[in-house]
């Protein structure tokens, strides 16, 4: 269950619900066991989760195709081995899209897919055009779910 990523990334699955994607080097691999500890719970809901084990406070948007189009919606502000559930009913779609970004507001991951966001909280349609609509451009990592009703995204540094 591999994902093609660009090569400055790397990218690794741990179950078949779970993917661990690295914000950069640093902390090593006993962060990322004590954080998935932490924050995988008996008892998972249905959707998506986000799970931070850097040090760093991350924000996080999400995209992902709705029957009224590509909707981006955002943020969640997941504190250092913490979690967060993004979506809270059963995924529908195979693929989701993740912009993680600093308390800054600079950009954590690069990105497959460039679409809009807000500063402030936002739900948005259509991921195009966004300096036209006043918005920005913000470059989305996509997820791969594999048709699965629950997932969970691992942030960590290695």
């Amino acid at each position: 269950m591999e994902q093609s990523v660009p090569p400055h990334m790397n990218f690794a699955s741990g179950t078949r619900r779970s993917a661990r994607r690295d914000l950069g080097p640093g902390l090593g691999v006993v962060l990322f066991f004590i954080a998935a500890c932490l924050c995988l719970p008996g008892q998972a809901q249905a959707g998506l989760r986000v799970c931070n084990g850097s040090v760093d406070l991350v924000n996080v948007a999400v995209g992902y195709e709705t029957d009224d189009g590509l909707r981006t919606e955002g943020w969640w502000t997941i504190t250092s081995n913490a979690c967060s559930q993004i979506l809270q009913e059963p995924l529908k779609n195979a693929r989701y899209y993740l912009h993680v970004a600093d308390g800054f507001g600079e950009s954590r991951l690069g990105g497959d897919i460039t679409l809009c966001i807000r500063e402030e909280k936002f739900v948005l349609y259509d991921g195009d055009q966004c300096w036209q609509r006043g918005l920005i451009e913000a470059d989305f990592f996509q997820i791969e779910t594999e048709g699965a009703e629950d997932w969970t995204v691992l942030l960590s540094y290695d």
